[in-house]
């Protein structure tokens, strides 16, 4: 007789036409989880109430598992519940970057590194990429481990819940920043704001403290947020802002 997690894996593949020879071996399953590691589903308006809430969408992968099951446990929660899901912590500095994209959300938290989300964008010929954090006292660095969703989830479940990016020789899909820059546009700066942003620009690329651009300019914190997401977006070899 199939688990409860062969059901809903079987179910989740069918919901999102995934195609069936992709079907993690259901001895992994059983290996891999105990009877505990799914939950009941959440509701579409708890899943509607955070797309408002965060102003993305969820991808449809991620959004039909969390209707079967409310995330996904093992020795730690490698999905979170949708309440739990929030914008990621850094744990270690990016080049170039100085405010994370709105758009990055942890997932889960399976060991040392969580594993994030980027709803920005949809890698081409994929979907929302998946990236891990980093972990500065591990010497590792965020790395985008999966091109989708699906493709995490179902590797994920073929090796029995383990963090398989870990493993020797696992190639990644580069950095998650230089990604996001690549794919995303520019956010837009209001014209009110473009020509200090050239004063503003600088003062980023040199390392000013934020407390101390914002005394310098007299800007507030929301707009000074903005020039800086605006300038962080070309890599300074690129353009100047």
């Amino acid at each position: 007789m199939p688990s409860r997690l062969e059901g809903l894996v079987d179910c989740w593949m069918a919901w999102g036409g995934v195609d069936s020879s992709l079907r993690p071996d259901p001895t992994a399953l059983a290996r891999g989880f105990g009877p505990d590691a799914a939950r009941p589903g959440a509701s579409p308006g708890e899943l509607a109430a955070w797309e408002n809430r965060h102003g993305f969408r969820l991808p449809p992968g991620l959004r039909a598992w969390l209707l079967l099951s409310d995330g996904l446990h093992r020795d730690a929660p490698l999905i979170h519940p949708i309440s739990a899901i929030g914008p990621m912590i850094l744990f270690g500095p990016m080049d170039d970057l100085h405010i994370q994209p709105e758009s990055w959300f942890e997932l889960g938290n399976p060991n040392v590194e969580t594993v994030c989300i980027d709803l920005a964008y949809r890698w081409p010929g994929g979907g929302c990429p998946i990236f891990v954090s980093g972990d500065e006292e591990s010497g590792t660095k965020p790395r985008i481990i999966a091109r989708s969703f699906e493709e995490w989830f179902l590797e994920l479940l073929a090796h029995e819940g383990r963090e398989y990016w870990l493993e020797p020789g696992f190639e990644t899909f580069g950095a998650p920043w230089a990604s996001h820059r690549r794919y995303t546009p520019q956010p837009d700066l209001p014209a009110p704001l473009r020509a200090i942003a050239a004063e503003v620009g600088p003062l980023v690329l040199a390392g000013v403290a934020e407390r101390d651009i914002a005394a310098r300019t007299g800007l507030n914190h929301d707009d000074l947020e903005a020039i800086i997401r605006h300038i962080q977006h070309v890599p300074p070899n690129v353009a100047s802002p």
